[in-house]
């Protein structure tokens, strides 16, 4: 229901010039729409997660209005001029979460093709590991086998699963994925467990990982594009933010040290972005000790002078995600009817959506 009123409402305000009007405004100047990018579909990816994945036409139909209509920074220089009040107009960073193979295969030839900056935050463990990262892997898997699924053998169930419906899929694939994680198993058990998924549910495992489907990018390929001006930053080594101090700041140092051998650069990793989103307040000074100077998170909006630097807002660019809201955000329209809201006495700001976990 919401979602149609607020298409509309986004038309009427682009009938009326107000969206001109507020992309154009001072108040929109000194704000930064930080992109986030996840998944780029290598085939179908959209059609069974589209709060992850964005197809690769339309990625393209983004690059390029954004190369026609807005300034695209580095995240470094975008962050250092936010604080200065140096932004120019419609300032917008591009940044892409974890470092997946589908960046590799259909972001970064569109970034070369629209001259486009952008950071990559790469998690770096599985990036030697050359199979896909095992909890969502299952997720999919059990949406590919969703019409070809005999019964349910793996799963300690006393009824057959349904997955003909989004929820008893996911069911299946939390099913799984738990009981990995209480039986303690290790990768290559992981791996295993997987590709026996894969053969109760009629799924070509091998096709599956020979695609390189929610795979990260190899030291090769990190080390291709980052030669070619990619800005690679921290996402933590595991993907994982611990409890403790002493285990976080290990994280982050595997992490830089995995970035700087396969990079060969000793370029500076003072950009880091919280894995799934999730942050805590005990974070910042950790951050800050590590040489940290900017963080974001998964919370929804643009980036203002006024905002702390370790918990910068961004857009979640997905395929459910209209073109419409997209450019909302961008513009400053969307941010701009939330800050009045939230001025509005009497009333509580709507909670920024989390995205795919």
């Amino acid at each position: 229901m919401l979602k149609p009123i607020k298409q509309a409402g986004l038309r009427i305000t682009g009938a009326l010039a107000i969206n001109s009007l507020v992309r154009n405004s001072r108040w929109r100047r000194r704000r930064v729409a930080i992109l986030c990018y996840h998944g780029v579909s290598l085939n179908e990816e959209h059609e069974w997660d589209p709060r992850y994945y964005i197809s690769p036409a339309t990625l393209e139909r983004r690059f390029q209005i954004l190369r026609n209509n807005y300034n695209v920074l580095p995240l470094g220089e975008a962050v250092r001029r936010l604080y200065e009040g140096t932004l120019p107009a419609r300032s917008v960073a591009i940044t892409f979460d974890d470092g997946c193979y589908d960046f590799y295969r259909q972001a970064f030839p569109l970034l070369k093709k629209f001259e486009l900056p952008a950071t990559v935050y790469l998690t770096t463990f599985y990036c030697r590991h050359p199979k896909p990262v095992f909890e969502m892997f299952c997720h999919y898997l059990v949406w590919k086998g969703r019409n070809t699924f005999p019964g349910g053998l793996l799963l300690d169930q006393e009824s057959t699963p349904d997955l003909t419906s989004e929820a008893g899929r996911r069911r299946v694939g939390a099913a799984v994925v738990t009981s990995a994680r209480r039986r303690g198993l290790s990768l290559a058990e992981k791996d295993a467990l997987a590709e026996e998924l894969a053969r109760q549910l009629g799924v070509d495992y091998r096709a599956a990982v020979s695609s390189r489907i929610l795979q990260l990018m190899t030291p090769d390929e990190v080390t291709e594009v980052a030669s070619a001006g990619i800005d690679i930053q921290l996402h933590t080594h595991r993907h994982r933010v611990p409890a403790g101090r002493d285990a976080f700041f290990r994280e982050i140092a595997d992490n830089r040290r995995s970035i700087r051998e396969m990079t060969g650069s000793d370029a500076a990793t003072v950009h880091f972005c919280y894995p799934s989103g999730d942050y805590r307040p005990d974070l910042l000074p950790w951050l800050k000790d590590q040489g940290i100077v900017s963080a974001t998170t998964c919370e929804t909006g643009l980036a203002g002078p006024r905002q702390h630097p370790l918990l910068l807002p961004r857009v979640t660019d997905t395929g459910n995600l209209t073109q419409i809201e997209w450019e909302g955000w961008l513009d400053g329209v969307s941010e701009a009817v939330r800050c009045s809201l939230r001025a509005t006495p009497g009333q509580s700001p709507p909670r920024a959506p989390r995205d795919a976990p």
